[in-house]
């Protein structure tokens, strides 16, 4: 009884895991994105054979996940995204500006 317990109770604590997560990261990434990282980081451990610490694995790799996702490689890649044409523009060459002065004190 105990193991079929915690069989049925681990798809319950993933989607309170995927509610959480989806809090977190409301302002970041949208539901959708959340919760097919989170299913991803399940699917493997879906059918382990001791599901007790199944749930914390899946948060602790979904939480990578959803980090990496989050960082982005140019730092003015969400202002560019999400701005008008013309601050598109002064965007775009401050950022030329400061990647010349740091290339060239180096």
């Amino acid at each position: 009884m105990g193991a079929n317990t915690a069989e049925a109770a681990v798809p319950d604590t993933i989607q309170a895991l995927t509610d959480r997560l989806t809090a977190s990261y409301a302002n970041l990434l949208t539901a959708a994105i959340v919760r097919d990282v989170v299913q991803d980081c399940y699917q493997p451990l879906s059918n382990a054979r001791i599901p007790t610490y199944v749930p914390i694995l899946v948060e602790h790799s979904s939480r990578a996940r959803l980090r990496q996702l989050t960082r982005r490689s140019d730092p003015t890649a969400l202002l560019r995204e999400h701005s008008d044409g013309t601050r598109d523009h002064s965007m775009t060459r401050a950022y030329r500006k400061v990647r010349v002065a740091l290339t060239r004190s180096a």
